[in-house]
């Protein structure tokens, strides 16, 4: 009955939310995968468990232990004699292989005591062949709090990405494969499909002791025909995996992998115990970036590694330490944009393949964005500032970039004053949808477009004390001042004469290069020959200080000078047009009307 009124609930759109357990400190909603939506058997069977879960305070590894022996009764692995108890393995018949029977009697052992049986019996019955291969690592990140998943860098990885990595490796003679933070094991699981491997040359390791197990029965019924233990294990890969100390069992995996693929977590590495042996090499304590380096050290040479990252990594300053030791062990196969592929997650991602060997500065890159591919040298990443990797930049692009930084010119670096937009510490409570009396308008970066800011929206009472971090005032009540969007993959500059507030949405620049105007500063930020160098060359979601500090201001005479100044007056009262500025911006840079033209259309695009 309970199934039944469930089916009804979901079909009546009682269901709205994928809440999380009650019993978790943060209550934030789970998140489905996308690529899943279409399975409409999927979404309802999850969405039924989920609420069974949270009504009733159920244990999440209960639940992933009921549903691992369901599938492998669905897959004919054991037979449950009619109505038996579900936590009676005495009552599970012809076990097909002993390695499966094993498992699952280990789990079921460190189980112990379970109450409420006839609850999970009922999730037991919820599950039919419908529910698909990849099911209980999406159920067990169904379950997950959204904010545990983030804090982990845990999250659901597509099943497109997984089967794209490995795929180009089906028919090249690889005997071991290797995910070092393995998860519920999807990427061992499609070494398997497509690798053509033993099953005991399938390595997996991970921090998280419910998501081993998992991987372990994920893999058992990946080779259905085979009797094996998985060399699959919980501990923590950074601190305990092939160290190269006396006794550590898993020595000889160092240098010996052919394949490591892996989604590996990101953000600050949150041990607390011994930093990493290699640690030295990562200053930034980045989790992917150490992920990358321990790998390093597995692979034989001429194995290849596979990994999912943050579009981050190819040119912020922080992650310059792994740039550097990846073009200091090997060649970059191929870097692949991905976009944006994380349900929840606002990131963009690549896929980075390497070889391991000798590096070569004349091997060329391939980059693939959609239908799209190009070639760079891999060299050209050891010339840049922080070994950036300007995957964006084409051969005749870097021509044309050298063409304008060619030109003689200025930059902000030390010719610039700073500051950040106030950070209220709760925007909720001082920040007004309506101005009160002895209100100001505060500005976010969403108000700010090219020259002018937009009409108010926000108010506040400037009240600094109270507030989280404020920039000294005079940055806010100078005359003139110019406001920019920081989270931005363009630039957005809006001239100030009236001194207003801004939040930390919004940051302050106050130029102060040599014979150049606030106001012409503002027509070159915002000209397309400055959008074309910012995207090709520091582009990320943030525009930074230090990118900005680096962009050309060429030295013009002062009748250019005060024509591009009078221009922009013109556009400020509403009257100029920007494309006659640009036309000036083009010339100072002794550009061609065809270079013109391809910089028009590129930041177009």
């Amino acid at each position: 009955m309970e199934v039944f009124r469930l089916k009804n609930q979901l079909s009546a759109g009682s269901l709205q939310k994928l809440k999380t357990r009650a019993n978790k400190v943060r209550s934030e909603e789970n998140i489905l995968p996308s690529e899943c939506a279409s399975n409409n058997d999927l979404v309802e069977n999850i969405k039924a468990i989920i609420d069974l879960v949270d009504r009733n305070k159920l244990d999440i590894e209960i639940v992933l232990f009921v549903a691992s022996l369901r599938l492998l009764e669905i897959d004919e692995e054991v037979a449950r004699e009619p109505a038996a108890d579900i936590f009676d393995l005495n009552s599970f018949k012809a076990w097909q292989r002993n390695a499966t029977k094993v498992e699952i009697e280990k789990w079921r052992y460190s189980l112990g005591n379970v109450e409420r049986k006839d609850q999970y019996a009922t999730i037991y019955d919820l599950l039919t062949s419908t529910v698909g291969d990849d099911y209980l690592g999406l159920l067990y990140q169904c379950l997950s709090v959204e904010g545990q998943k983030s804090d982990g860098g845990a999250y659901y990885t597509p099943s497109k990405i997984v089967e794209d990595a490995l795929r180009q490796y089906a028919n090249s003679k690889n005997e071991t494969f290797l995910d070092p933070c393995c998860g519920t094991g999807k990427y061992l699981v499609y070494a398997a499909k497509l690798l053509q491997l033993r099953p005991e040359n399938i390595y997996g390791f991970d921090i998280d002791a419910t998501a081993v197990k998992l991987a372990r029965i994920n893999l058992l019924r990946a080779f259905k025909c085979h009797e094996f233990s998985p060399r699959i294990h919980c501990l923590d890969s950074l601190n305990d995996l092939a160290t190269g100390e006396m006794f550590c069992e898993t020595n000889d995996l160092i240098g010996a992998i052919d394949i490591i693929a892996t989604n590996p977590p990101w953000g600050a590495y949150k041990n607390c115990g011994v930093s990493p042996q290699f640690s030295h090499q990562i200053k930034s304590g980045e989790t992917f970036s150490m992920f990358l380096a321990k790998s390093l050290s597995l692979l034989r040479n001429g194995g290849h590694l596979s990994f999912v990252l943050p579009e981050s990594i190819l040119k912020i300053k922080m992650h310059s330490d792994i740039r550097k030791v990846l073009l200091g062990q090997g060649r970059i196969l191929k870097i692949a944009k991905l976009g944006r592929q994380f349900t929840g997650v606002f990131t963009a991602v690549i896929r980075l393949d390497f070889i391991k060997g000798a590096p070569n500065p004349n091997w060329l890159v391939s980059i693939e964005e959609n239908e799209n591919s190009s070639r760079v040298e891999q060299g050209r990443f050891l010339s840049n500032d922080n070994y950036a990797f300007d995957v964006d930049v084409s051969a005749n692009e870097e021509i044309l970039l050298n063409k304008i930084y060619a030109t003689n010119h200025l930059t902000l670096f030390k010719n610039a004053e700073w500051a950040l937009g106030i950070v209220t510490g709760d925007n909720k409570r001082y920040i007004l949808g309506v101005r009160e009396e002895r209100s100001e308008a505060i500005f976010r970066g969403a108000d700010i477009h090219q020259f002018r800011l937009g009409e108010p929206r926000s108010f506040i009472h400037f009240t600094p004390n109270n507030f989280q971090q404020v920039a000294p005032e005079r940055f806010f009540r100078l005359p003139e001042k110019l406001v920019y969007r920081f989270i931005s993959k363009t630039l957005v500059f809006a001239y100030d004469d009236k001194q207003r507030l801004t939040l930390n949405s919004a940051n302050i620049l106050i130029p102060n290069i040599p014979n150049i105007s606030i106001k012409v500063a503002l027509a070159y930020l915002n000209s397309s020959v400055f959008q074309y160098v910012f995207k090709k060359k520091f582009s990320t979601h943030k525009v930074l200080r230090g990118d900005l500090e680096k962009l050309p201001f060429p030295v013009i005479s002062k009748y250019v000078h005060d024509k591009i100044e009078g221009m922009v007056e013109s556009i400020l009262e509403g009257s100029g047009i920007r494309e006659e500025v640009d036309d000036i911006v083009f010339s100072t840079f002794h550009l061609s009307s065809e270079d013109a033209a391809l910089i028009r259309g590129e930041v177009r695009n």
